[in-house]
């Protein structure tokens, strides 16, 4: 792979594709950013250019609209005659009981996370396939191998990213190409895609724990950049084991999830009903973190969330002795 390399981000303007963008930008790669909020990303391209991506350009566009992915592979072309990386990052949320959720708001998660990811693909194909090379990232979630409740359009977005991934590769495959495409599962991260959500629940949302910084999502997809042929890419030990677990015992593992929900996912103060950021671009904080990360907040919610899935795996194991 080239020492600095050509790399289109989408959701680039906060949290995991602003940790992206900033991480690539001190390798020296040549950055197309692109975001809704034209203030916003133009801060980041700023920020990524102090950080060593001299040359970081900015495309402002919403990735459900198949010219933004053109626009950002054409600019990366005209740029700097190559297009080594795409990473998808672009991504909105929204809590709510399916039942209470408008159909519009439930829909504009899935264009936005399954469609908007797939317009990115097609545009970085239609450059990748023709120089034959380069990598796709595509960042889905733990949520799309263990759904959680009042998440479903969001849960079922990602499930759906990594099933794309799993047929792109193959259709790769038998096409003999040298493209690859990467998936990459993050747990809980401390960025403001809580604050940015929709929300229906009549309940402030605060991030779930265990919550992790985003670095380590980050350090998985600078390892797909570099070592792509592991098609997917769960982020820690502890996403790992409780996919694992979800695989032998699902109903458990998700009556453990949903129970970590209820206790974990919202406050006590009452919140009226918001879109958050599904119809129009993120407001504050446009920033990588979204200040969940404190140190003793971090280390209660990572102590609460390893016990709750402590005690889901116990359960697996009595259940399985019982069984045997």
């Amino acid at each position: 792979m080239s020492a600095s390399p050509v790399v289109v981000i989408t959701g680039a303007s906060s949290g995991l594709g602003r940790a992206t963008a900033l991480a690539f930008a001190r390798r020296h790669a040549r950055l197309v950013l692109v975001a809704r909020g034209a203030a916003g990303l133009e801060d980041v391209v700023a920020e990524a250019r102090a950080h060593g991506a001299r040359d970081a350009v900015a495309v402002a566009g919403d990735t459900t609209d198949p010219a933004t992915g053109d626009r950002a592979a054409d600019t990366a072309i005209a740029r700097y005659g190559r297009l080594d990386l795409w990473v998808n990052a672009a991504a909105v949320s929204s809590y709510a009981r399916f039942w209470e959720q408008p159909a519009a708001e439930f829909e504009r998660v899935l264009d936005v996370d399954i469609r908007g990811y797939a317009n990115g693909v097609r545009s970085a194909l239609g450059v990748m396939r023709s120089q034959r090379s380069g990598v796709i990232v595509n960042v889905a979630s733990i949520l799309g191998e263990v759904p959680q409740p009042y998440s479903a359009a969001y849960s079922m977005s990602k499930a759906a990213v990594i099933a794309f991934g799993r047929s792109l590769r193959s259709e790769l495959a038998l096409a003999k190409s040298p493209v690859h495409v990467v998936t990459v599962l993050p747990p809980a991260l401390d960025t403001p895609i809580f604050q940015h959500a929709g929300n229906r629940s009549g309940r402030e949302v605060r991030a779930l724990p265990p919550v992790y910084p985003p670095s380590r999502a980050v350090d998985e997809i600078l390892a797909a950049w570099k070592h792509p042929a592991r098609g997917e890419r769960t982020v820690t030990a502890a996403g790992r084991t409780l996919v694992r677990q979800h695989t032998k015992r699902p109903a458990t593992v998700e009556a453990a999830i949903a129970r970590q929900t209820e206790l974990g996912q919202f406050r006590s103060k009452p919140s009226g009903p918001t879109t958050g950021n599904l119809f129009s671009p993120s407001g504050e904080p446009l920033s990588v973190s979204g200040g969940w990360g404190g140190r003793r907040a971090q280390t209660r919610r990572l102590l609460t969330g390893a016990a709750l899935i402590a005690g889901a795996v116990a359960v697996v194991r009595a259940v399985r002795t019982q069984r045997d």
